[in-house]
């Protein structure tokens, strides 16, 4: 995938370089940009997202939560304070196969991280996977499942808004000439019909497979040498899953953002 260099903070109000951002995500669906600069407070991010915005009809940044803007600390914590409950990324154990916010009716279109301190222990290692490699692997019969609505979707404790789960598909394509989108985490779905359960079934399969295999064609793995401090890993939230090793390091370190919601077609319960 394509990397881009970033020299300066103002080369997040150039066009040019605004451009290569944008076709990257139209593209492939995903951008790793280098910084040149120190940047603790994610200011080329923030500007870059403005810019992506003036230039290209990108959505807002979302808002993370009651407590927190759209930019938030992705750290270790133990546990959390004041809170019965804790968002798995959060944590440092492994945080399987997932789209960001599978469970709301208008999941963000893109997501971006940007790496303030690599696990240095050996943890830490962000995977990704291409859905649309993945979809063309299932059989024709459950990847036409996977378009219908037979799935409850349920809405996580710690992100709870007064909704307890979503019934939707897990698949769409807002036409035929783009890439089929995706939303999943398994942990929190659940097929209401017999051909639903079998779709989920064989996705869950290859998943599996290829989290256990070695050098998985479906996965590209990146640790802290493909994504060191000062990395900006920009992806697809819909066109790429992502998931997480166990941190290894205390201090590992990661600043997120989502933008642009895009609707799926849901039945809010």
């Amino acid at each position: 995938f394509p990397e881009i260099a970033a020299n300066g903070l103002n080369d997040a109000l150039d066009r040019t370089h605004v451009n290569a951002v944008n076709n990257a995500l139209r593209g492939p669906g995903i951008a790793l940009v280098n910084l040149a600069f120190s940047d603790p407070n994610s200011n080329y991010l923030e500007h870059l997202l403005q810019s992506l915005g003036r230039y290209h009809k990108h959505g807002p940044a979302i808002t993370h939560s009651a407590t927190c803007g759209a930019f938030w600390d992705v750290r270790p914590k133990e546990k959390v304070f004041n809170s019965k409950h804790q968002a798995r990324s959060e944590g440092t154990g492994l945080f399987p196969w997932h789209t960001d916010c599978s469970y709301e009716s208008q999941p963000p279109q893109y997501f971006a991280l940007h790496v303030l301190h690599a696990d240095q222990c050996g943890g830490g290692t962000l995977s990704i996977l291409n859905a649309t490699q993945l979809v063309e692997e299932l059989e024709p019969h459950n990847r036409e499942t996977l378009f219908r609505p037979e799935f409850s979707i349920i809405v996580p404790p710690e992100f709870d808004k007064g909704i307890t789960s979503i019934v939707g598909s897990l698949l769409t394509r807002p036409s035929h000439q783009d890439p089929v989108r995706i939303r999943f985490r398994a942990d929190i779905v659940q097929p209401l019909t017999p051909a639903a359960d079998e779709a989920l079934q064989a996705v869950r399969g290859l998943l599996e497979r290829s989290s256990r295999t070695e050098g998985d064609h479906l996965r590209t793995n990146l640790t802290s040498q493909q994504l060191p401090a000062g990395s900006v890993i920009l992806i697809d939230n819909g066109r790429w899953l992502h998931s997480r090793s166990e941190v290894k390091d205390n201090r590992r370190h990661l600043r997120r953002v989502r933008w642009d919601r895009q609707s799926f077609s849901d039945l809010v319960e």
